[in-house]
């Protein structure tokens, strides 16, 4: 068990032990009418994983944008703490990549009846975004490196790192973006993402909810969107593609 840990007053912290779902656990309170910035996170060495109830103010299709608000936060806060030659990068959308393999990313619950009347791009009553970030190996784990598609912080070096220490600062700067997401707009959060993008300026080919893409990957749109050159969809939007998150690490 962790030692207590300190969040910005904001939250209402809400500590679980380890094995818990705990993205079902905050849209359940979500459903049950919890304060937006609750923030539920589970006692584990071996994953960073939290989940925070958000008061949505904005049409369905802006709101999402608050993945990229979330995926700079969290790669702020890894910045400040891995050792320099150690690389993190965005996969667009929703995705952590450390030293090329993937190591977590961010998923996004909205209230369902939003996405039944996405025409109309309504304001979501609610939803959850929730962080998970793996630091070491689980058991059944392969050796180091044998899956390079995966890794985690441990594998890569990152092993004085703590799942306590690495909430508490990104709880810190994902305070810090939503505000300046809320006062600034999406355009800073875009110029903080775009640099960070894994293979930014080369050809991709993604395949993403039943849908498929391919061109070479420009940056964000003013929500979020992402922008490739070279084909005919310019542009793929966040609707299209975060129903569901587009990764995994079981």
């Amino acid at each position: 068990m962790q030692d207590e840990l300190t969040f910005p007053p904001i939250y209402r912290p809400q500590r679980h032990q380890a094995g818990t779902d705990i993205q079902a656990v905050a849209v359940e309170a979500a459903k049950a009418g919890a304060e937006p910035a609750s923030l539920f996170w589970v006692d584990s060495a071996d994953a960073m994983l939290c989940a925070v109830v958000l008061a949505p103010d904005r049409p369905l299709s802006e709101s999402l944008a608050v993945v990229h608000v979330a995926m700079v936060a969290l790669g702020d806060c890894l910045g400040a703490q891995v050792p320099p030659q150690v690389e993190v990068m965005f996969g667009w959308p929703d995705r952590l990549i450390v030293n090329g393999g993937l190591a977590g990313g961010v998923r996004l619950a909205v209230d369902p009846s939003a996405w039944d009347n996405l025409a109309d791009d309504p304001v979501p009553d609610w939803a959850v975004l929730s962080v998970e970030v793996a630091m070491t190996p689980r058991e059944d784990a392969p050796e180091p490196g044998m899956i390079r598609q995966r890794t985690t912080l441990f594998d890569e070096g990152c092993g004085d790192l703590t799942t306590g220490g690495l909430l508490e600062s990104f709880s810190r700067h994902f305070l810090l973006w939503t505000n300046r997401y809320m006062s600034d707009g999406f355009r800073p959060i875009a110029d903080n993402w775009v640099p960070r993008a894994a293979k930014r300026g080369e050809v991709v080919d993604l395949k993403f909810g039943g849908g498929q893409w391919k061109g070479t990957l420009l940056g964000l749109d003013e929500n979020g969107g992402l922008v490739l050159g070279e084909t005919k969809t310019p542009l793929v939007p966040l609707t299209d593609v975060l129903r569901k998150p587009t990764w995994s690490l079981d």
